[in-house]
């Protein structure tokens, strides 16, 4: 039966429960290049507790030494033999399972981490990026040195990839179809994307013809493979991901308790559809817990008029300005309030930059030291009042004179502007 963890103890004993964790990328850890606020706080704990964690991601377009990049930019502790990417499961079967030739090549409909992975096992390809600006309908000969065709998520497919790729198979049966994964989707800044398996499906049609292998969640190669790399004990491992038809199921044909988190692709209503049949041992919905506590009507909506707190609740630090043109992008104003549902709002949460840090203490002091024409660490109120209200927060009078209420103004109507940043950003 599946459980919904709630309280401090449940997420405590659930953490004690279990020495490894695997966890998927997209959806779960982050959206496109925006981190899912509370991730590094996570990762820190477990850490901090001796967990082992591992990083399995369906993604086939960065490879793992890039997803160690990306890592390292959002501030995620890891290392590059934590990584275990579709990318990666696929060069690894080539080289290791079907002995790929050395004289022959892979052609890629794909993108650099195929090609990235498969040159670091030595492994010839073709195809991929070098393929993406084709358009001609020239006859494509047979050609014998193609090996095999792997086919993964690609933002730059064309029809002439798909020629190519069509034709090697069709002339040679006996070479193989690999499947990265089958993802038919992938989150992205809180909509849909196609994903690998919808980039396959036109082969596989006009083929008839299935993959031979599919390396991919919840394809088990990969479990196989992960398990044989660390030795782990399935009884505490745990698989966690954003989506029941790859993540969850992924982790229940290992024999894995698994942790489905409603960040991504899944919401609740489908997790707890009667005719859903993939059931995960735990979730977890964040979010969601989050937008139904400023749900004061009560019908699965939020008054535009919270949205800031919202957001800021979530780990969030947009100005006023920000707030107010997000409330106009979707209908609103300071005198209209509207109601925004939950998909709107993930919309909003997961836009570009959502989550990008605030100022340090040291920028905002700068700003107002150009206002210091005697440099001895005061403005008046009204430069001050000037600054916040027609640059960068872009506040109300009514808001500044909140803001004020806290601060010292000295007998000559001047402020420390230090002290007020400090105070300011501790609140």
């Amino acid at each position: 039966m599946t459980r919904k963890l709630i309280s401090a103890q449940e997420h405590e004993e659930f953490l004690d429960k279990f020495d490894n964790y695997l966890f998927d990328c997209d959806g779960v850890l982050w959206h496109g290049n925006v981190l899912i606020p509370g991730v590094l706080e996570a990762m820190k704990k477990l850490r901090e507790k001796g967990k082992k964690i591992y990083f399995v991601t369906n993604n086939s377009t960065t490879s793992r030494a890039s997803f160690l990049k990306k890592f390292e930019r959002l501030g995620i502790q890891a290392d590059i033999e934590e990584i275990f990417s579709s990318a990666f499961a696929t060069a690894s079967y080539l080289k290791n399972v079907l002995k790929f030739p050395e004289d022959k090549k892979v052609y890629v409909i794909g993108m650099s981490g195929i090609t990235e992975e498969l040159a670091h096992e030595g492994i010839q390809s073709c195809g991929a990026e070098a393929d993406s600006g084709l358009i001609d309908n020239d006859p494509i000969p047979d050609d014998p040195s193609i090996g095999a065709v792997v086919v993964g998520l690609d933002t730059q497919v064309n029809y002439k990839k798909y020629a190519k790729a069509f034709t090697y198979l069709r002339n040679n049966k006996d070479i193989p179809f690999i499947a990265t994964n089958e993802d038919t989707t992938f989150p992205i800044h809180g909509s849909l994307h196609p994903g690998a398996g919808s980039i396959a499906a036109p082969l596989i049609t006009a083929l008839k013809r299935r993959p031979d292998i599919v390396l991919g969640k919840p394809a088990q190669n990969m479990m196989e493979a992960i398990f044989v790399q660390y030795n782990l004990e399935k009884s505490r491992t745990c698989m966690i991901g954003d989506r029941l038809d790859t993540d969850i199921d992924f982790g229940l044909k290992g024999g894995l308790e698994t942790l489905c988190v409603l960040t991504g692709v899944s919401s609740e209503q489908e997790l707890l559809d009667p005719e859903n049949k993939i059931k995960p041992t735990y979730y977890v919905d964040k979010w969601k817990e989050a937008f139904s506590l400023y749900d004061k009507k009560g019908n699965s909506t939020v008054s535009s008029t919270n949205l800031g707190d919202l957001l800021r609740g979530l780990g969030q630090n947009p100005t006023q300005a920000e707030v107010r043109e997000l409330i106009k992008s979707v209908g609103g104003s300071d005198k209209q309030e509207v109601d925004i549902d939950f998909g709107t709002f993930l919309t909003i949460l997961t836009r570009p930059d959502g989550f990008k840090p605030a100022g340090s203490s040291q920028e905002f002091i700068q700003g107002f030291q150009v206002f210091d024409k005697e440099g001895d660490g005061y403005i008046s109120a009204g430069e001050l009042r000037y600054v916040l209200t027609n640059l960068g927060e872009k506040l109300s009078d009514e808001e500044v004179d909140e803001l004020l209420k806290e601060v010292e103004v000295g007998k000559d109507g001047r402020i420390n502007y230090v002290d007020f940043v400090t105070l300011v950003l501790s609140n």
